[in-house]
């Protein structure tokens, strides 16, 4: 495994990235939010035995780099595009966790020939869901402690929210350490900007040029009515039980034989 920087976007942005394998098609996983691109490396290990195999730290996270102060999804899918075309990535699939599933649609909007599956990991879970006004409240009150001390609150938010009672502690700790330390205006900036992008996801899934395969947990469920409304290009969820948000590292090795089994109907 190979971890390599790339400048893109006229120099602005510097992405560090892991590389590995051969093939004719070309595996970009995306992480998730205030995370980075080793959360990947069980998948990186397995994959890159069939295929080319890429796994970048989003701008702000991790090792990887961008002069601006603009964290919105629109701006981290332009990066994913340079990314792609600096590269000169072909047969392109998309694996995105969590916030970078926002990332992964948006990029796919663009309609790069390039792309030619998009595989979500534990998101689109809510599509066309109401929230209460209980809610909604609780969630604007959190907003305004994790602009108040981000450092303390991102591991609270992490500990109350993205585990499973069989998650293992140093799985835990693992994530909430990667909160806790990630760039406080990155993660807020980033975290309200996937809010109100949360808005208009079920009107751009109406628009998604691409069939959308997902592998969730089934925790919080999946509410595939929103889906089947949205998608016009019709979806596929691959469930895993008794996992947390986080089950390429929970349970990779379940999760990597559902992401073959998903990698199969693209392929």
């Amino acid at each position: 495994m190979i971890e390599k920087q790339v400048k893109i976007r006229e120099n602005q942005v510097e992405i560090n990235y892991l590389q590995e394998g051969h093939g004719k098609n070309t595996l970009l996983f995306l992480h998730g939010w205030c995370i980075n691109s080793a959360y990947w490396k069980d998948q990186i290990a397995q994959f890159s035995m069939n295929h080319q195999v890429y796994a970048l730290d989003l701008p702000g996270f991790g090792k990887s780099t961008a002069k601006r102060e603009n964290w919105t999804i629109e701006e981290y899918a332009k990066d994913v595009s340079a990314f792609i075309e600096q590269l000169d990535l072909e047969n392109v699939v998309l694996i995105a966790h969590s916030m970078s599933g926002d990332i992964m649609l948006e990029t796919a909007l663009a309609d790069n020939p390039q792309i030619k599956g998009i595989i979500g990991i534990d998101n689109f879970k809510f599509i066309d869901v109401e929230f209460t006004p209980e809610q909604r409240e609780q969630m604007s009150a959190f907003f305004s402690l994790l602009q108040n001390d981000f450092k303390t609150n991102a591991p609270i938010y992490a500990e109350n929210m993205l585990f499973h009672p069989s998650t293992k502690e140093e799985i835990k700790e693992r994530v909430k350490s990667d909160f806790a330390n990630a760039n406080p205006k990155t993660g807020f900036d980033s975290f309200i900007h996937m809010m109100q992008f949360f808005q208009n996801v079920p009107f751009k899934l109406e628009n998604l040029p691409l069939k959308l395969y997902l592998i969730n947990s089934n925790v919080m469920p999946t509410n595939e009515t929103g889906l089947e409304n949205r998608c016009k290009n019709g979806f596929h969820v691959e469930t895993i039980d008794s996992t947390g948000h986080y089950p390429m590292i929970e349970k990779s090795g379940e999760f990597n034989r559902k992401l073959e089994n998903v990698l199969d109907l693209i392929i």
